[in-house]
């Protein structure tokens, strides 16, 4: 009795198992004809966005670029001018920064010249990143008696970063500058004494206009 039960459970349940199986290798079969076709048709589709892409691809644009700015208080003025040409992201420039001060019975006057590479982000709202390196100065100290020193032997660097938004074929900007210096061999023709450097950074706020063809 046990026998012929337990032969019955057995072919029932072992002719379920076999119609799962059969079923599930023909669903999975069926499953992976779909994956493979749909595969297929996003191929296509992303070869087609592709060239869309590269249908619409940006001209490089090229930017003139003019900004400066000024900062004024009782004892000092710093002020600051920048002008550049981008294409295709690349910038080359040359920035102008003039100073003056009276500090501690010391009156300085100074100007140098750096030179500006910078890369734009980003088209009609643009952020420009560039970096600055000095290239040339003068600076003249006048001592509480009269000793004059002067000095044209200038090394520094700097950062700055610039934003953009186009109206038509002008640009409104607005920018920040740092740039840090150091003058040394300060030499005076009125006493045998000698400065060794004078050392000085500087951060600067700078709005401007563009074009942009």
């Amino acid at each position: 009795m046990n026998v012929s039960f337990n032969k019955r459970f057995f072919l029932r349940y072992g002719f379920v198992l076999l119609t799962v199986f059969i079923l599930s290798d023909s669903f999975s079969l069926v499953l992976a004809k779909s994956i493979y076709k749909f595969k297929g048709k996003r191929t296509n589709i992303s070869r087609d966005n592709t060239e869309d892409h590269q249908n619409i691809k940006l001209t490089p644009k090229i930017r003139f670029r003019y900004l400066s700015g000024t900062y004024t208080s009782n004892s000092q003025e710093a002020t600051r001018s920048n002008s550049s040409i981008i294409w295709n992201g690349w910038g080359i420039g040359q920035s102008v920064f003039k100073y003056k001060a009276s500090i501690s019975g010391y009156t300085i006057d100074l100007e140098n010249t750096s030179i500006d590479l910078s890369y734009t982000f980003g088209d009609e709202y643009t952020l420009t990143l560039g970096s600055s390196a000095v290239s040339s100065g003068k600076l003249t100290i006048i001592s509480s008696d009269s000793d004059i020193y002067n000095s044209s032997n200038v090394e520094g660097y700097g950062y700055f970063g610039i934003l953009g938004i186009e109206y038509g074929i002008f640009e409104i900007l607005l920018g920040y500058q740092n740039i840090r210096y150091t003058f040394i061999e300060l030499e005076s023709e009125s006493t045998s004494t000698n400065l060794r450097r004078f050392r000085d950074s500087r951060s600067q706020y700078v709005t401007g206009i563009g074009l942009v063809f």
